[in-house]
């Protein structure tokens, strides 16, 4: 009868330290959970526990930012229209993150500082007005904004950034011209600045609307131009951003971004639902 050798496990049971981490935390070297865990198995149970969920973040009172869950995950998405979620004030209307989940992270400091950034990463983060982007970096620290993997942007076009309306002098013949909506323009190019700054985003999609088709004709013609601030947004894998409209330009050069560009889900007909 051939010997029999028992297989060396090549998985070390010893739990490797942080030094940052042990100096700002107790190690907890009593709980078997952290001196015989490994940290790669306690970031996998961690990414069990925590789920994979699409995540909308709304604005809450006092500036605050609340959250519901996206009742159609990935699926509107993955047709090129995105949800049809609309914004909740807090999202008290809407499910929520277990409040388990949260209770979880808090078990103690250690825990959270170890499963914090696996919350951020695991889950898809969806914006369903510009307003919250541009606030989310006055709520959230950057640390926890450079640990999202992936976001997805609802983008109302409400008014036309970069337009400029002609009006003539009183007392010259000659005509002058200045953004029509300077606000919406810094606006425009701040969100995409801090679209940019987000140094951990690897899948991106950002879906423009114009329902009312108020500005088709202007925006196709100063389209190049809108899109130029689009480029600075070059670390993510996967970037989608739908355009407005069905006439718009798809070919246009986008530089070292790996944006590509997308037209409009066509609308469902009557036959469509069901």
């Amino acid at each position: 009868m051939p010997t029999v050798h028992r297989r060396r496990s090549t998985l070390s049971i010893t739990s490797t330290h942080d030094p940052e981490l042990d100096a700002r935390t107790s190690p907890q070297n009593q709980s078997l959970f952290f001196s015989k865990l490994p940290l790669e198995l306690r970031q996998m149970i961690y990414e069990l526990a925590v789920g994979e969920e699409v995540i909308h973040l709304t604005r809450a009172s006092k500036g605050k930012f609340g959250h519901f869950l996206c009742e159609e995950g990935n699926l509107g998405f993955a047709q090129g229209s995105g949800c049809s979620c609309r914004v909740l004030v807090g999202g008290n209307a809407g499910k929520r993150l277990g409040t388990w989940i949260l209770g979880f992270l808090m078990i103690c400091r250690r825990m959270y500082s170890e499963a914090i950034s696996i919350l951020y990463k695991s889950h898809t983060f969806s914006l369903l007005h510009i307003t919250h982007l541009l606030y989310l970096p006055q709520r959230v620290p950057a640390p926890r904004l450079n640990t999202i993997r992936t976001l997805r942007l609802r983008w109302h076009i409400r008014a036309l950034p970069y337009y400029r309306r002609t009006y003539s002098s009183t007392n010259t013949v000659s005509s002058k011209s200045k953004l029509a909506y300077p606000e919406d323009t810094q606006n425009w190019i701040r969100a995409w600045q801090i679209i940019a700054s987000l140094s951990g985003l690897r899948e991106l999609y950002v879906v423009l609307i114009d329902s009312a088709r108020l500005w088709e004709e202007k925006w196709l013609r100063l389209e190049e131009e809108l899109l130029q601030p689009v480029k600075l947004v070059i670390q993510p894998q996967w970037f989608e951003l739908s355009l407005p409209y069905s006439a718009s330009n798809v070919e246009l050069d986008m530089g070292v971004s790996s944006c590509r560009l997308s037209k409009p889900a066509e609308p469902k007909g009557d036959g469509d639902e069901g």
